[in-house]
């Protein structure tokens, strides 16, 4: 059996074939949570976004063209979406990434060879800079999710948010500066040395 392109599920699902969507969804369904969960910082909410973005491409699939890739146009969807769902909370909320991943690794064995003060100092960095990340402007956090947590390249970036290469590497460059100052306030805050780089 061929397994056929995102691009042609997208068109066989215009044509009434509903199993096609299901096979997106299935494509999808984790890396699209993946990204809402990131942007938001809560488990069930990142959920509800996940079924709200699937909805949505749902809907507007008719405006999909299948000339260019599946990919970016479904990222650009989850990203708005999870955009749109923080503009409309008022508190920041707290984000824990590890719960992300929860349900994919339950049979994960830790390597308990690494020492547990190690481990607790790995743990407490990380979410030192999660609680950084979720103080970024919704656009910072958005490319600094992208680029350095979703891996996608500055052109990749580009294609999910509809600007031009140069402006996501400009941003990406504001968001990282962004990103370093939060780190120092809070680091100080805690009386923690900076040992962060210049750039």
């Amino acid at each position: 059996m061929t397994l056929l392109s995102d691009e042609m599920l997208a068109c066989k699902t215009l044509q009434g074939e509903l199993s096609a969507f299901e096979e997106l969804v299935n494509r999808y369904k984790n890396l699209i949570f993946t990204i809402v969960y990131r942007m938001v910082g809560q488990y069930q909410e990142a959920e509800d976004i996940t079924q709200e973005v699937f909805i949505t491409v749902f809907d507007k699939l008719y405006q999909f063209d299948s000339n260019k890739k599946f990919k970016p146009w479904i990222y650009k969807i989850a990203t708005n979406t999870s955009i749109s769902a923080l503009r409309k909370k008022k508190k920041i909320i707290t984000l824990n990434f590890d719960d992300t991943f929860s349900r994919q690794y339950e049979n994960f064995r830790p390597d308990y060879s690494v020492d547990p003060e190690v481990m607790f100092e790995r743990q407490e960095l990380k979410e030192f800079i999660n609680n950084a990340i979720i103080e970024l402007p919704d656009n910072y956090r958005a490319v600094i999710v992208l680029r350095f947590q979703m891996d996608l390249t500055n052109q990749e970036i580009a294609d999910v948010l509809g600007v031009t290469r140069e402006n996501i590497e400009v941003k990406v460059h504001r968001a990282r500066k962004a990103l370093r100052k939060i780190l120092i306030k809070k680091g100080e805050e805690r009386g923690m040395k900076s040992e962060l780089p210049a750039n």
